[in-house]
């Protein structure tokens, strides 16, 4: 996993940077692949305001069902204290919390 952290600050920052400049100007941006398609993540995703994933079709109903449970007014609030920590085993705690 050293080569590959989606929960690592520098990932989540620009992760969350390009989905709100993408809704600044209009533009959609998607996430695909691994990260969009494991539901660990998906809450993260959406509490940073992505709307758009694309993930292998065997992920997409357990995905589907954590967007439809999802309180976007929760969420967002959440994410941005995750979004401010620094330590990627803080991180990983708090987005651990999020889907449980």
């Amino acid at each position: 996993m050293h080569l590959y952290d989606p929960l690592h600050p520098a990932v989540l920052k620009l992760i969350a940077g390009t989905i709100g400049t993408g809704a600044r100007y209009g533009l959609p941006v998607s996430v695909c692949g691994e990260m969009a398609g494991d539901p660990l993540y998906t809450e993260l995703l959406l509490g940073m305001g992505l709307r758009n994933f694309s993930m292998h079709p065997g992920n997409i109903l357990e995905i589907k069902q954590q967007v439809l449970r999802a309180d976007l007014g929760e969420l967002a609030p959440k994410v941005q204290r995750i979004l401010k920590m620094d330590e990627p085993a803080r991180i990983r705690e708090a987005v651990e919390r999020l889907v449980g």
